[in-house]
């Protein structure tokens, strides 16, 4: 009974990971590419509007089969407390590079968040932070957790040296990976320059993605 049990989930752990392998990825790549193209149709709206329904509608059939991947893999499809895994994180990160860290969390943030928002919101996190370890010089960073009523953001300011504004040099790999991770939650991130030297990173998420599973 025990074995028959331990078969069962094997098989299913398997075929969650050649959906998601075979299928889940592409409609990730689909995601982002559609985010592209509207870029470059920028100029023909009625065009742009296509690709915006085809993007909501990719992420409508990647959200009902990230659920069937979690109910396949036995796990849950919300995290909670959100705000304390962001803590270990840049308790972590202190830690390791002596960079002073701080973390403000809005009294209006959600207390779950679906699972894969939360997993694309700390990433970006991580990106932001090994941007500032690898290229702002920063004493010091602070993260902010905030709501509003049309949707929720994550900011990480550095006091660093500050980017480039001119816009010449190409954005690197890992801005270019935050954004994507933005995009597939039907947000976006900004990188600017501070008036007063160093970078914020914003990624701004729709209260959809709450409870979406994109």
């Amino acid at each position: 009974m025990e074995s028959g049990s331990s078969d069962e989930r094997d098989v299913k752990r398997r075929l969650a990971r050649e959906l998601h392998d075979s299928v889940a990825q592409i409609l990730t790549l689909m995601v982002v590419d559609l985010e592209t193209f509207k870029r470059d149709q920028a100029a023909h709206h009625q065009v742009v509007e296509r690709a915006e329904s085809l993007q909501a509608s990719t992420r409508e059939v990647l959200h009902n089969l990230r659920q069937v991947l979690y109910d396949l893999r036995e796990e849950s499809s919300t995290e909670n407390d959100f705000a304390q895994r962001i803590r270990a994180l840049l308790k972590r990160f202190q830690a390791t590079t002596g960079i002073r860290v701080e973390l403000v969390v809005s009294a209006a943030w959600p207390s779950r968040l679906a699972a894969t928002t939360a997993h694309n919101l700390a990433r970006i996190v991580e990106e932001a932070l090994n941007n500032v370890l690898l290229h702002s010089g920063a004493a010091s960073v602070c993260v902010e957790l905030a709501a509003g009523r049309d949707g929720f953001e994550v900011i990480v300011r550095d006091d660093g040296s500050g980017i480039a504004l001119d816009g010449v040099r190409p954005p690197g790999m890992g801005v270019m990976g935050m954004h994507e991770r933005a995009v597939l939650l039907g947000g976006e991130v900004r990188v600017s320059g501070n008036s007063t030297g160093g970078t914020t990173v914003r990624a701004t998420v729709p209260n959809a993605a709450k409870e979406s599973l994109t």
